[in-house]
């Protein structure tokens, strides 16, 4: 099909690494500073709410509800909660670039990199162990994992300066993590079922795993 309908090669259409600039960074401010007043306050708005944000916790028992009772819900909905707190952090911060969130998304940054898993409880059952606590020792990657790994990316790319101005450290955690998480497990396996190198029959989890993945090598 794309071969039918696609004539130009991936010379023809890729840009040159120096030339990826897909948005504008925060330090960019044409870009920001060209929203509407509407949806600039919007986002400045919707950051505040989250300013001394507390973050909440994912604890043990919530990773043993899931294997007593399959209840997914819980931790995954806290998690979910920290990834759309610090979504609107970071739009407000890159709105109104005068630093007033910054600690604020350091705080959701680093929650994150200290989570012991970045994906979908039920994908556990990739991991040699099965069904237990996640494995630090050997990393999964799911649809999630990749998702919060090109999420993480994305808000680097905009906001790296001004991390980096905290601590250099936050942009090389980032990149740490996004390196052991993803990049190490996809170069050296190839046997998650969703590569489609096996006799499974790939699906949406291929396009949606390797597009993140691509996110973050580009970014």
């Amino acid at each position: 099909m794309l071969t039918e309908r696609y004539s130009h090669t991936l010379a023809d259409i890729l840009v040159s690494k120096d030339s990826f600039h897909p948005y504008p960074t925060a330090s960019e401010r044409d870009g920001w500073d060209g929203l509407s007043s509407d949806t600039r306050e919007n986002h400045i708005s919707k950051g505040e709410t989250h300013l001394g944000f507390e973050w909440p916790a994912i604890p043990a028992n919530m990773i043993l509800g899931f294997l007593r009772h399959g209840d997914r819900k819980t931790p995954e909905n806290t998690r979910g909660l920290r990834r759309s707190a610090l979504a609107d952090l970071v739009l407000a911060e890159c709105s109104e670039n005068k630093g007033r969130f910054l600690d604020d998304i350091v705080n959701g940054i680093w929650c994150t990199c200290e989570e012991s898993y970045w994906g979908n409880l039920g994908a556990l059952r990739l991991q040699k162990a099965g069904h237990d606590f996640p494995d630090p020792n050997e990393r999964v990657v799911d649809l999630f994992t990749a998702e919060t790994g090109a999420f993480l990316a994305w808000i680097n790319y905009l906001l790296e300066p001004q991390l980096a101005s905290i601590s250099s450290m936050i942009p090389d955690r980032i990149r740490y993590e996004i390196e052991t998480r993803i990049f190490v497990p996809t170069r050296e396996r190839d046997d998650f079922w969703w590569m489609g190198f096996g006799n499974r029959s790939v699906n949406n989890w291929n396009p949606w795993i390797n597009s993140n993945w691509i996110a973050c090598a580009l970014l």
